[in-house]
């Protein structure tokens, strides 16, 4: 009976792994390319999302955190396409390595949306513009495996330079493709004590709004988990990285936004 109750214990704990990998099967595709491909810092985050003083020197160095600018399809005139400002892609992630041990790499990094061998081995991507854009199919059915297989899309409404109506078409436009992509699980705006809030930084009243139209933060989330897919904020923040055009303090509040959204990222 005694050898039984052992057999069994060991059977359930032979079958909980297996369940656990059945769960992560979906995902297995693109986090086994973030782990050696793109690479992840994953070490000792038990301290690093217990305080915003985590000690560098407890890490353990499994590769590096890649932050990458998605390059897609834009429709309208604005001059700021996909690619606008990349000094402040460099600036988040020289705060991201100052404020947290997240080892991240300091080389700038196009993934483009048509190629969707290279979005798989890289699984955390920004986006931004600050106009319309359409997609079209091939980067439509990319992105939505992308996002299926686990990939995370970080995105975020620079605001345009046309007239002020225009000044939310990346929100709408990006709102619009996810809710077409999941018709039964759209955008929902992110509640304020969502942990993507809390997590390393404080933001009691959720995302900051340097400027653009204040429609909020929203989420696509995970049907079953709830986790975050993807999040897109209103308020432009990718400007406030760039350290120009606001208070030194404001721009400090995009860059500590910008870092919890990766840090849950990395930990979920």
């Amino acid at each position: 009976m005694k050898h039984d109750k052992i057999y069994r214990q060991k059977l359930d704990e032979v079958m909980g792994g297996i369940e656990r990998i059945e769960s992560l099967s979906r995902r297995s595709f693109l986090t086994t390319s973030a782990k050696t491909a793109a690479g992840l810092m994953l070490g000792s985050f038990a301290g690093l999302l217990g305080t915003s003083t985590a000690r560098a020197d407890k890490t353990v160095e499994t590769g590096k955190f890649i932050f990458p600018r998605l390059q897609f399809s834009t429709i309208d005139g604005t001059p700021k396409h996909w690619d606008i400002s990349p000094d402040g892609d460099a600036i988040l992630r020289r705060e991201l390595k100052r404020l947290t041990n997240t080892n991240v790499s300091m080389e700038p990094k196009v993934v483009r949306l048509g190629d969707f061998d290279e979005m798989c081995r890289n699984p955390f991507v920004f986006m931004t513009a600050g106009g319309s854009f359409e997609l079209p199919p091939n980067e439509e059915q990319n992105l939505h495996e992308f996002l299926e297989r686990g990939g995370f899309i970080m995105a975020d409404d620079c605001m345009g330079t046309g007239p002020a109506v225009n000044r939310d078409a990346f929100f709408k436009c990006y709102s619009n493709l996810i809710n077409k992509l999941y018709p039964d699980n759209p955008m929902r705006k992110i509640p304020y004590d969502h942990e993507i809030f809390h997590i390393y930084f404080d933001f009691p009243q959720g995302s900051p709004e340097l400027q653009g139209v204040p429609h909020g933060t929203h989420g696509l989330f995970e049907p079953g988990t709830g986790r975050i897919m993807s999040w897109l904020s209103s308020g432009d923040i990718h400007c406030g990285w760039c350290s120009r055009w606001f208070t030194p303090e404001k721009n400090m509040e995009a860059i500590k936004m910008g870092i919890n959204v990766i840090i849950y990222f990395l930990s979920h």
